[in-house]
């Protein structure tokens, strides 16, 4: 298995979270969009993140489920202000 099997394509990926997310009908138009964006974006961006994690941890080696717990933990305590 190649370092980019899972490699995520993150427009799919947020496009995927946003539409799985439900928003509230008793909301304001403006508020359920922006909370939508919200949600895209910090999918979007936390695919691009474990794309580069992934690129840098496993450097084109076959990764072992220990790999992917470290690379797992790695990308849940990163958080968008240490980018």
């Amino acid at each position: 298995m190649a370092n980019d099997d899972l490699k995520l394509d993150q427009k799919e990926f947020a496009k995927m979270i946003a539409s799985s997310h439900q928003v509230s009908d008793e909301l304001d138009p403006e508020t359920i969009v922006k909370r939508k964006l919200t949600i895209y974006l910090t999918a979007y961006y936390l695919a691009e993140k474990f794309n580069d994690l992934q690129a840098q941890s496993l450097n084109g080696e076959k990764p072992s489920n220990q790999d992917y717990q470290q690379l797992l933990k790695q990308l849940q305590e990163t958080k968008f202000g240490d980018w």
